[in-house]
């Protein structure tokens, strides 16, 4: 990436997230786009299980996961799961929508680990979203396809319900 401001090349301050011009001190901080995501548009030593490409670093909010330019996939550890869910569900101002049926096929398909190289571990989410997830109980990844945290936030569920119902409250005038 080059300098907005001089065009010199920029580097990347990965755990800033921000690019750093050396020569007029200029910084460049991407924005989130629609899914909450900060993509730095920066290649990783990670390839894309699904594609074989390099994965860029990207953040959802403050953590930092991989992802796929191409496919869309994400690649991230599994202890920052609920990090991630809890930051969207808190961004989030989409109502609730029933997910699709899960893809069944889903679970036949074989990943290798972008990282140790092993077979990731195919089985449904237990969660909302009726979805398929990759995880790799080596390394402690987890791969979700495009648009599968979508589902997870958008989906009804325990959390959902219960902030619902206040919402519903709320706009009733009724009180408890």
């Amino acid at each position: 990436m080059n300098c907005g401001n001089c065009g010199a090349p920029m580097q990347l301050r990965l755990k800033l997230q921000h690019f750093y011009c050396e020569y007029c001190t200029s910084r460049y901080f991407p924005g989130e786009n629609e899914d909450g995501l900060r993509i730095l548009d920066q290649d990783s030593d990670i390839t894309c299980p699904v594609c074989k490409i390099p994965l860029v670093y990207a953040f959802i909010g403050n953590t930092q996961l991989h992802f796929c330019q191409t496919c869309r996939g994400m690649l991230f550890n599994q202890e920052t799961f609920l990090e991630i869910i809890n930051y969207l569900r808190e961004k989030s101002s989409w109502l609730p929508i029933d997910p699709p049926p899960v893809d069944l096929s889903e679970l036949e398909r074989d990943l290798s680990c972008p990282t140790c190289a092993r077979l990731m571990s195919t089985h449904l989410y237990g969660g909302p979203g009726n979805l398929v997830v990759d995880n790799c109980s080596h390394c402690h990844h987890l791969w979700l396809d495009h648009n599968e945290f979508t589902r997870i936030i958008r989906s009804p569920g325990r959390e959902r319900r219960i902030e619902d119902n206040e919402q519903e409250q709320d706009l009733s005038g009724d009180e408890d």
